[in-house]
């Protein structure tokens, strides 16, 4: 599902840690979350993402799936999956899935 919002990224590991990336969503299905970044984590590496709905903050514990640069530019499309989530982190899901639902990006 495509939806448009902004997320804090911090990735994890003794190689390329940041604790302070930012992204844009992309879109959202029940098996990861596509976004596009200026600050690349690498490929299999942990990812702990921060989405904000309403007033609170939901903190998903991510695994890079796909880091693509966008042409020429300082940009890259990245995915992440769900797989390191608890099935709380997993509820938060469905809570964006169901808001989102239906209302057409702008």
């Amino acid at each position: 599902m495509r939806i448009a919002a902004v997320a804090a990224l911090q990735t994890l590991g003794k190689l390329h840690a940041n604790n302070q990336g930012v992204a844009t969503v992309k879109n959202v299905s029940r098996t990861g979350i596509g976004m596009e970044t200026g600050q690349p984590p690498m490929r299999g590496q942990a990812v702990v993402l921060r989405v904000a709905i309403d007033d609170v903050m939901h903190e998903l514990h991510t695994k890079v799936t796909r880091v693509k640069q966008r042409g020429s530019s300082s940009f890259y499309d990245v995915g992440l999956d769900w797989s390191n989530c608890t099935p709380e982190q997993l509820a938060f899901l469905d809570e964006i899935l169901r808001v989102v639902e239906g209302q057409p990006l702008s």
